[in-house]
């Protein structure tokens, strides 16, 4: 069977994340230019917050997902 989608990459992205202390923030992505903002919230969890944009940023920048797409 062919393939319907071929290319399927991550362009921008917003996720909410937080820790059971009650920090949260809004991290927006923009996969295509490698960029990221953190919402304001207190330096330390930034400084999490930042490591997991940069983590994401590595693993889904210019990667095409669509042979982990099952149409």
């Amino acid at each position: 069977m062919q393939k319907i989608i071929t290319k399927f990459y991550f362009d921008r992205a917003k996720y909410l994340i937080g820790d059971d202390f009650g920090n949260e923030a809004i991290l927006k992505i923009d996969y295509k230019n490698s960029r990221f903002t953190i919402s304001k919230t207190n330096p330390l969890f930034k400084q999490k917050v930042t490591l997991v944009a940069k983590r994401l940023i590595v693993k889904k920048h210019n990667i095409n997902f669509s042979d982990r797409i099952e149409i």
